[in-house]
């Protein structure tokens, strides 16, 4: 038998093996990349990475391949790759929810890492375009985070089969985006290197234009092609497709084989003799003998890497051999493998499923069923909840259409909820809560009821979670525990009613009391947490430091770790506020301590946000910035929608201090439009258009927001920053008539350290009176409660900010003054002394002495009153 010397397949590809050898050489280096191989089927992607990585003398070559066909197990190539990835060693820790699966993508990072410190890694993902969820998300992860390393990574994949706005399209622009990629992609050969094709397998006669016309250049077309014809077909034989040369070549192939082959495709491209001898009910001698004419006749061969294994030459030609199956016969066929698998034990979950539910009728809907609920618990310990969210949708479809398996509804919403498909998730559990209502089970209604509390984002009024939260826990057979956790948390849903913060506040307090007298130390905790957020708002701080007190006193009695973290979460804004910004660095630590030890990444992130509000309160703006984009870069990775609008608080409150608030002014603009019902996000717009110079869109803005009593800001925890801000905006466009409103809301908070929602301060409220009052033509009033400002931010150990009247005239000369000198004839024409002055701006009075002398001579006057007469004349002081 004729046989295709393996080597020709790479006849016109030196330029893309010189690309490849490139990345060999990278990881070599210790810098490593990737290189995006791509190119429709039968383009040889393949085999070019084999060739690559058998080149990559000195390199550890690891290989993962994706399933071609459905039920492929999760993150499967990453098993491959890895070999010691299982359900039990992706799941341990205490960590659930999102964190959990990052920090298994931590893991898998570490791992790699630690392999390639030993020698350089070369690693190919094949077959992209079938990859499950979970993979892709794994890889854009380490797209990320993971270079630069010693690992050369080689990604294959069919472009013809990546969907523009799906998953794996933008995991691969991901990729192509980093600075250690290179793309690849495989076109058709040219005539002349399948003349040279030709030539090498010794085939003559043959119409070289019109070969190459007909197969369009594809590598396997050709192979394949000259196979059939080495094998006596007439030159001419008009065959149109690959998949019609794959059918010509099975054809004279014996039938046992025939039947054989069908089996081993059912099974997949990758297949093993015991579970296909079992289905082929044969002995495996049997079943290997039955292989051979294939293997002969190069359509499957041996796997190398693993002893008993085949695998078909190319997925190409196990699809032509299963397209060519009847519904009936295929059915047929997934019924006798589903058998075998489960009786050899060779199957995973995923595969199991898969068969099951492919062989009805000839496997009943109850076992479908059965082995759809099993890869769904297998996918859930893997996290790749995507991949659960299918199969337990799968079992209860497999339902009897008049039984509501609440069980099922809810174990699919979880998945769903995980799986960031909130809507969906939430449509389960209102399922399962109905089901719950009309057949009178109490503890499922509570617990669905809860479940969709989980699908809430608090930004909104939730009428329907509202009046379902209010039928669970008016249920008589609720216990009383579980009542409480109802109560808080339709205390928490009521806060956003209309007029509804008084109502929720007392629901939070019956709450905690129902909690207390049930004796339910968890529900307590629960009820606490939601008292501190129903408290939410410039008022009740005392109230919330009590709570908050409370809950970590409990978390503490119950070596709760995770309430402890909470507990200090919430602590630190209402401690800040108070101006213990002491005891909020120490929360801070402690919540850095348990976030370390238990090595979750969503506690990380909060710990990198409040680092960066404590270190732009001292100040430390360069040290801020970085902890800003740190966290963003994070917060993304996490899937967190409020990263995004946390980073551009924080930067907003470096650069305005900066003066480079205009950097900022496009993601500002973007994070209104994402977050309408983030209103302090119009609060920075406006600050950002004032700084600009643009007043007139600045006071439209400030004078919407005012309107009605400022009824377009919520009374939460970002009301007083959010005033702060406008009241900034309206001091640079000296509009008096908008600041007086401001003015008079800010007033009874003066000594309060004003904090913006969490994540970003602004001073004490003093600093921003004095500087209204200023605008405002108060020069007393402004002297005073900018003297109270600068004694706390010295107590407080604030920086950054500076004397709040210090610069407000400096855009008014046109006399070239210093920032300094600008900052020292504004509080000399405000009637402050040199030692005043040289005390405000912490410089020595022999300094504040020089710049007063400088400004007399550059002003062209001769004393203290002829300078402030020249700073009124020109606006630096009213």
């Amino acid at each position: 038998m004729w046989a295709l010397p393996a080597a020709d397949i790479l006849v016109g590809r030196d330029a893309e093996l010189a690309v490849l050898d490139w990345l060999a050489a990278e990881a070599a280096a210790g810098a490593g990349g990737v290189v995006l191989l791509s190119g429709e089927p039968g383009a040889g992607k393949t085999r070019l990475a084999r060739e690559a990585t058998g080149r990559a003398g000195g390199a550890a070559v690891s290989w993962g391949a994706c399933r071609e066909c459905e039920g492929a197990p999760p993150l499967w190539p990453w098993m491959q790759v890895l070999g010691w990835l299982s359900g039990d060693t992706a799941t341990t820790g205490a960590v659930r929810g999102p964190a959990a699966r990052f920090q298994l993508f931590e893991r898998i990072g570490q791992a790699l890492r630690e392999s390639a410190a030993t020698a350089p890694q070369l690693m190919v993902i094949d077959d992209l375009h079938r990859a499950d969820e979970a993979s892709l998300r794994l890889l854009a992860y380490l797209s990320e985070t993971i270079w630069p390393v010693p690992i050369g990574m080689i990604v294959t994949y069919r472009t013809t089969e990546v969907p523009p706005g799906s998953l794996a399209a933008s995991v691969i622009a991901s990729l192509a985006h980093g600075g250690r990629s290179r793309p690849c992609e495989l076109g058709g050969l040219s005539e002349q290197s399948v003349a040279q094709w030709l030539r090498a397998a010794g085939v003559h006669g043959v119409d070289v234009g019109d070969l190459h016309a007909r197969t369009g250049g594809n590598p396997l077309f050709i192979s394949e092609s000259i196979r059939l014809l080495a094998a006596g077909a007439p030159p001419g034989t008009p065959l149109r497709s690959v998949g019609e040369v794959i059918r010509e070549r099975l054809a004279p192939l014996p039938a046992d084989c025939r039947e054989t082959l069908e089996v081993a495709s059912i099974l997949g491209r990758d297949f093993d003799y015991p579970p296909l001898a079992a289905a082929m009910r044969v002995s495996p001698a049997g079943a290997v003998a039955a292989l051979d004419p294939a293997v002969h006749a190069r359509l499957v061969c041996p796997d190398g890497a693993r002893a008993g294994a085949y695998r078909f030459v190319h997925t190409l030609i196990r699809d032509a051999v299963e397209e060519q199956l009847a519904p009936s016969r295929r059915a047929h066929l997934h019924a006798r493998v589903f058998a075998a698998l489960r009786d050899v034990g060779w199957g995973q979950p995923a595969d199991l499923a898969h068969h099951a539910v492919q062989a009805r009728p000839e496997v009943s809907d109850e076992v479908a069923a059965d082995a759809a609920r099993s890869a769904a618990e297998a996918a859930d310990r893997l996290l790749a909840w995507e991949d659960a969210a299918t199969w337990w949708q799968m079992a209860v479809t497999l339902t009897p259409r008049h039984h509501v398996d609440t069980g099922l509804q809810m174990r699919l919403g979880r998945s769903l909820l995980l799986a960031g498909r909130v809507e969906a998730a939430r449509a389960c559990f209102e399922a399962a809560a109905a089901e719950a209502d009309r057949t009178g089970d109490a503890i499922t209604l509570a617990a669905s009821a809860l479940a969709v509390g989980d699908t809430v984002a608090e930004v909104a009024a939730d009428h329907n979670l509202v009046g379902l939260l209010d039928r669970a826990r008016r249920c008589p057979d609720v216990p009383a525990g579980q009542r409480a956790r109802l109560l808080a948390r339709w205390a928490i849903a009521t806060y956003w009613q209309p007029g509804g913060q008084d109502q929720s506040r007392r629901a939070s307090l019956d709450a905690v009391q129902l909690a207390e007298q049930a004796d339910d130390t968890e529900a307590l905790g629960a009820a606490l947490i939601a008292r501190q957020f129903t408290l939410r708002g410039p008022d009740f701080l005392d109230e919330r430091l009590a709570a908050g007190t409370a809950v970590l006193d409990i978390a503490t009695r119950l070596g709760d770790q995770d309430l402890r973290f909470r507990a200090h979460q919430w602590l630190v804004p209402d401690r800040y506020q108070l101006g213990a910004v002491g005891l909020a660095t120490a929360d801070v630590e402690q919540m850095a301590a348990i976030g370390e030890a238990r090595r979750n990444p969503l506690q990380r992130w909060w710990v990198l946000i409040y680092r960066g509000l404590l270190a732009i309160f001292a100040g430390r703006a360069d040290e801020a910035e970085e902890l800003a984009h740190e966290a963003a870069a994070l917060g993304r990775r996490l899937g967190l929608p409020a990263a995004d609008a946390y980073r551009i608080g924080q930067l907003s409150r470096i650069y305005w201090a900066a003066g480079r608030l205009a950097e900022l002014e496009d993601d500002i603009e973007h994070a209104v439009t994402r977050f309408p019902g983030l209103v302090t996000l119009r609060c920075m717009r406006a600050l950002v258009s004032s700084a600009a110079g643009r007043t007139a869109e600045a006071t439209r803005e400030i004078d919407e927001l005012a309107a009605d009593g400022f009824a377009a800001l919520p009374r939460d925890s970002l009301y007083l920053a959010s005033l702060a801000i406008l009241g900034e905006a309206a001091v640079r466009c000296r509009a008096a008539d908008l600041a007086r409103p401001i003015l008079d809301e800010l007033l009874p908070y003066a000594p309060r350290n004003l904090i913006q929602g969490v994540p970003v301060g602004w001073g004490a409220a003093a600093w921003h009176i004095a500087r209204l009052q200023w605008l405002l033509g108060r020069r007393a009033d402004a002297a005073r409660f900018a003297a109270t400002a600068q004694r706390l931010h010295r107590q407080w150990g604030a920086g950054g900010l500076g004397h709040p009247l210090a610069n407000l005239g400096q855009q008014a000369t046109t006399i070239p003054l210093s920032r300094r000198e600008s900052e020292v004839l504004t509080l000399l024409a405000c009637g402050h002394g040199n030692s005043e002055i040289a005390a405000a701006l912490e410089v020595s009075v022999h300094t504040v002495e020089r710049h007063v002398a400088n400004l007399f001579a550059k002003l062209n006057v001769t004393n203290r009153a002829g300078a402030t007469a020249w700073a009124y004349r020109r606006g630096l002081v009213s």
